[in-house]
């Protein structure tokens, strides 16, 4: 798995919160950012898209900070209501404010 993450960093599309999510799940000290908007949140399911099997360390994510403890708990949620709305990479739409509603709720 870190061999994918390290070329997910090399090619992938990296911000803050996607990049929270490889040193956390690769067990690294790094940056604690949550995904503050959809944009943020597409970055970090590129992530998830390039390393698959991170998915199942997501709980990991909990101890970041109490948002992304409330982000995991409905990740699927979040995540099933960007896809609908928008798909992976923005290839269906340009707008996700469905979505950034959830995750205004949710407190990102």
């Amino acid at each position: 798995m870190k061999d994918k993450i390290l070329n997910w960093f090399a090619t992938g599309r990296v911000g803050q919160s996607s990049k929270a999510m490889a040193f956390c799940i690769a067990g690294l000290d790094g940056p604690k950012s949550h995904p503050y908007d959809p944009d943020d949140l597409n970055r970090c399911l590129l992530f998830l898209d390039a390393v698959p099997e991170a998915r199942k360390h997501m709980d990991k994510l909990r101890e970041l900070s109490p948002t992304w403890a409330k982000l995991v708990e409905r990740w699927a949620e979040i995540e099933a209501s960007f896809l609908d709305e928008v798909g992976l990479d923005w290839c269906k739409a340009r707008s996700a404010p469905k979505t950034y509603d959830l995750m205004k709720a949710i407190g990102c």
